[in-house]
C-alpha cells in the first residue's frame, strides 16, 4: 500500500481557513479539495505534482463545477500549488520515494534503541553506585556528588539531543541551497531575510506606532518570524509586505479607536498562525483592505518585477504607483527572437488604458535597465484580467 504524510493542524489550517472566506465555501470542502489534491500528487510521477480533473472532484464531492476550479485557483493564489501545479510544500513534508521513508524509520528506531541503551547504562551504574554506598555509612558529601551525577548525565542527554536537531536542521538547509543553486537563484541568509522583514515592519507598521523608534530582533521573535515566513508567508516577500499594510492601515491595530487602550506590536501579531489568518482575513481592520500590491506568478522574474518597481516609485512617487498598479500580476512570458515579452494583466480596462497611455513607456524602459533577472526582458504587453467562464 503507497503512503503520503498528512500534516498536524490540516483540518484547521488558516491558509484554507483563508481560501474558504475568499471562495465562500464551507471550510469542510476546501478541506476535502485540499485531501484530494494531496492524493493526487502522491500518485503522480515525479510525485508532488498534480493532474487533476476539476469535474471529478466536482461529482465525487457533490460539489459545483464552479466552487471546486475557484478553490484550485486560489490555492494557486496562495502560493500552494505553483504554475506547474507543483505542490510548494510537498519536497518539505513528504518522503521522496518509498526507499527514503524505510531509511528514515530504521535510523530513528536506531536511534532510539542506541539512546534507551545509553540511559539503561545510566541507570546500572547509577544503581552500582546506590548499592555500593548502602554498605558505608551514611555521608552527605557523597549524596550531594550522585545527585550531581544523575544531573549531567540529564545535560548530556538534553545535549545530544539538541545537537541531532540541530544536524537536521542544517542538513534541511544545505539540501534547500542545493536546490536553489540548481534552479539558478540566489538564497538570502536567514539573517538577511529576517531584516528584511524588520525592516517592513518598521517602515509600514512601527513608524505609525512610535515615532522616530524602531522595533529589535529578539530571540523570541526571531523564532517566531521564521515559523510565520516559511509556514504561512511561503516565502514571499510580497507576502509579508501586504501583511504590514493591513495592520498599518487598520485605526484599531494603531490604537486609534476611541475607549480601545491598545495598540499591536511585533510578538503579538506573528505570535500563531491563526492570528496570521484572522489579520489577513480582515478580522481587525473591518475587512478594508489596502488594495493588493502588484504581484509576479513567474518566479524567475519575480525580483526583476521589485526591482522595476522601485525604480518607478522613484520616479513618480509611492501613491501613484501603488495606486494604478495594484492588483496588477506578471502573468506569462513570450518568448521572441530578441527576449521575453511579459504579460501584465490589469484588473480593468480604464486601468490597463490608464498604464498605456502614461506609464507604459518608463515601464519598458526601467525593465531594459534593471540587472536582477539574467533573462533578457524585451516589453511588457499588458492586458485585461481575464473572466472566468
Amino acid at each position: 500500500m503507497e503512503w503520503y504524510r498528512a500534516y498536524h493542524g490540516l483540518p484547521h489550517d488558516p491558509k484554507l481557513q483563508v481560501i474558504a472566506k475568499r471562495t465562500g465555501q464551507p471550510m469542510a470542502v476546501v478541506v476535502a479539495v485540499w485531501v484530494c489534491v494531496l492524493d493526487a500528487a502522491s500518485q503522480h510521477d515525479p510525485r508532488g505534482v498534480i493532474e487533476i480533473d476539476p469535474e471529478e472532484i466536482a461529482v465525487i464531492q457533490h460539489v459545483e463545477l464552479e466552487a471546486i476550479e475557484a478553490i484550485l485557483q486560489a490555492f494557486r493564489d496562495k502560493r500552494m500549488l505553483d504554475e506547474d501545479d507543483h505542490l510548494t510544500a510537498w519536497d518539505k513534508r513528504q518522503h521522496t520515494t518509498s526507499t527514503e521513508r524505510s531509511k528514515k524509520s530504521r535510523a530513528k528506531k536506531k536511534g532510539d534503541a542506541a539512546d534507551g541503551n545509553g540511559k539503561q547504562h545510566d541507570a546500572t551504574a547509577g544503581s552500582a553506585a546506590q548499592r555500593k554506598n548502602v554498605k558505608k555509612s551514611p555521608d552527605t558529601d557523597t549524596d550531594t556528588e550522585h545527585s550531581r551525577t544523575d544531573s549531567e548525565a540529564d545535560t548530556n542527554s538534553d545535549s545530544k539531543t539538541k545537537q541531532k536537531k540541530n544536524r537536521e536542521r542544517a542538513e534541511k538547509k544545505e539540501s534547500e541551497k542545493e536546490k536553489q543553486k540548481s534552479s539558478g537563484k540566489v538564497e538570502k541568509t536567514e539573517k538577511q531575510m529576517l531584516t528584511e522583514m524588520l525592516d517592513i515592519w518598521n517602515e509600514e507598521v512601527q513608524s505609525k506606532l512610535t515615532n522616530g523608534q524602531k522595533a529589535i530582533l529578539t530571540k523570541k521573535r526571531r523564532e517566531l518570524l521564521t515559523e510565520r515566513w516559511i509556514d504561512e508567508f511561503a516565502e514571499d516577500i510580497r507576502a509579508w509586505r501586504y501583511f504590514c499594510e493591513i495592520i498599518g492601515k487598520s485605526e484599531f491595530c494603531l490604537g486609534k479607536i476611541e475607549g480601545k487602550d491598545w495598540t499591536i506590536d511585533l510578538t503579538w501579531a506573528i505570535q500563531s498562525s491563526d492570528r496570521v489568518a484572522k489579520i489577513l482575513e480582515g478580522g481587525f481592520s473591518g475587512g478594508k483592505h489596502p488594495p493588493k500590491p502588484p504581484s509576479c506568478d513567474l518566479p524567475e522574474f519575480a525580483d526583476a518585477w521589485d526591482d522595476v518597481l522601485r525604480r518607478m516609485t522613484h520616479h513618480h512617487g509611492r501613491p501613484v504607483i501603488r495606486s494604478w498598479f495594484s492588483n496588477t500580476v506578471i502573468t506569462a512570458a513570450e518568448e521572441t527572437p530578441d527576449g521575453a515579452l511579459l504579460r501584465l494583466e490589469c484588473p480593468r480596462e480604464f486601468v490597463r488604458g490608464w498604464i498605456e497611455k502614461n506609464y507604459l513607456t518608463d515601464l519598458n524602459y526601467c525593465w531594459s535597465e534593471q540587472t536582477t533577472c539574467s533573462r533578457l526582458v524585451v516589453g511588457v504587453q499588458l492586458a485585461n484580467k481575464e473572466k472566468k467562464s
